[in-house]
Formats: structure tokens, sequence, C-alpha cells
């Protein structure tokens, strides 16, 4: 398996000003395939989707790009601007769009993916309709060959929230954040990319089930974390995949600063060859 590198960027929030995702951009030049985990436009406005297809096409035409919705882009519980957007951008349509609002996409043989797309209401996530898009997750997991499962999902789980205390509410809703973990848990070589929290990049490895939690801090600037008021450059997150390997790289996107660098070298990837 040769190494697969993918970009990671989250929580744009274009609103009309494009310098921080034009600087953010720059950064993704070498990469096959983009992800975007949610928080595209400030408000969900068709105009704001248009400007950010304008600048990702005059640099990536033809590239690869999935994404899932945030709150910004759901306002009121009705994500039709952001479904439009997606359509729009997605040059390599999803294998597999399911009608419960989530989607699959087999990369190559060793990586799928799988997008899931939260509703937001009174400052909480939910998924509708009883949670279809959780049960969708699950089938595609057991039923996926590939060595790797990265799943998309812009509010983070409560047990790797980076912002966690020992009395912080889940942002999803308690019974769906529950089950979402526990199908994690029961399954191994899951990377879990998340946003929303708009503080300093993280990364969580379960060393046990093989498991990465990777929760994106923002393009715009991100708080620090630990702190109420210091603040950071946004960044970008390049994510290189090979057979026994994930190399995580954090960027700060008006510098060269790393703010991330890890590489995890474990037997979880090659495991039941």
């Amino acid at each position: 398996m040769m190494k697969t590198k993918i970009g990671v960027i989250s929580d744009l929030h274009l609103f009309n000003k494009t310098a921080n995702i034009e600087k953010a951009l720059s950064k993704l030049h070498d990469v096959e395939l983009l992800l975007i985990v949610g928080d595209i436009a400030d408000r969900a406005d068709e105009k704001q989707y248009d400007i950010f297809l304008n600048l990702f096409d005059e640099r990536f035409h033809n590239m690869p790009v999935y994404c899932v919705s945030g709150n910004h882009d759901n306002p009121a519980r009705d994500d039709t601007s952001y479904r439009q957007f997606e359509r729009r951008i997605n040059n390599e349509y999803p294998s597999i769009v399911d009608g419960c609002g989530a989607f699959y996409k087999y990369v190559n043989e060793h990586i799928d993916l799988i997008g899931l797309n939260p509703l937001y209401h009174q400052k909480q996530f939910f998924f509708p309709n009883k949670g279809v898009q959780i049960d969708f997750l699950q089938r595609r997991l057991d039923a996926s060959l590939c060595k790797y499962h990265i799943v998309m999902c812009h509010p983070p789980l409560i047990t790797h929230n980076p912002q966690r205390t020992a009395d912080m509410a889940s942002y999803i809703v308690a019974e769906q954040d529950t089950r979402l973990q526990k199908i994690i848990d029961e399954n191994k070589k899951v990377i879990f990319l998340s946003g929303h929290t708009h503080v300093s990049p993280s990364i969580e490895f379960d060393e046990a089930r093989g498991n990465l939690y990777l929760n994106n801090g923002s393009v715009c600037p991100t708080t620090v974390k630990g702190t109420e008021t210091a603040t950071q450059q946004g960044n970008v997150t390049l994510l290189e995949i090979s057979k026994t390997e994930i190399s995580v790289i954090i960027k700060g996107i008006h510098s060269e600063k790393l703010l991330i660098k890890e590489h995890i070298t474990t037997d979880w990837s090659v495991e039941n060859e």
C-alpha cells in the first residue's frame, strides 16, 4: 500500500472574506483527497457556498472532496442550501448516498469513508428519525473489507471532546452519543474526524482498538486549549496513511509552524490480512 495523502479542514465560517480560506487551501496543493468537517458557510447562504466553490475550483479542479455539515450549515434544522452545495462540490459523488442523510465512499482498497450529518437544534446535535444514520454507519462498517475507516462528524464524541469536563453534557444528545461511541469501540482502525470546538487541534489514540480521534481545530483562529482568551492561527491537517503508519501533521495557515506532528506506528493496520 502506497501512502494516501488526505487534507482535512473544518470550521471555515465563510461570510464574505476569504483570506483565511485561501491560506488554508494553499497548504493543501499536494493532497489526493480533501475532507471538510463542517461549518463551511457562516449563514448557510447560497452565495457563501458559491464563493467557496469558486475558490476551490481555481486551485483544485477535479480533486475529490467530501464534506459533512456543521451547525452553521443547517440553521433551524434546514440544510437545503448545504445539500445543494454538497452535490455541486463532489466531483466524485459518494458510492452510496443514503436517504437517511449519511454517505459512504470507497476511497481505495484500503480506505473507506463514512460521512454523518446530524442536525442542530437548541444548542445540541441530533440524528433525526431515531438515529438511522447511526444504523447506516453500523451496516457500512460491518460490510467493509477495508483496513481503515474514516468517519466524519462535525461534533466530537463526548469521550474524546478536547473541551470535556466531568460534568459537561455531550454535544450530541446523550443516547445517540453513547450509541455512536459503542459502534466505534466495537470496530478497529477507525479514524474519527470532528470539528466544532474552535480550540487548538488535538489527537487521541485508542491503542487497545487502534482507533484515532482527531478534533481538527478550525480554519478560523482557534482558542488555545486550557485557556479562555489566548488564540492562535487557524490550521489545516495533513493525514498520510500507509500500511503500517498514520502520520498526522497539523500546520498553522499563516505560517509553516507545526502545531502537531505525530507518527503512529502500530500493528493494528495489518491485522487480519
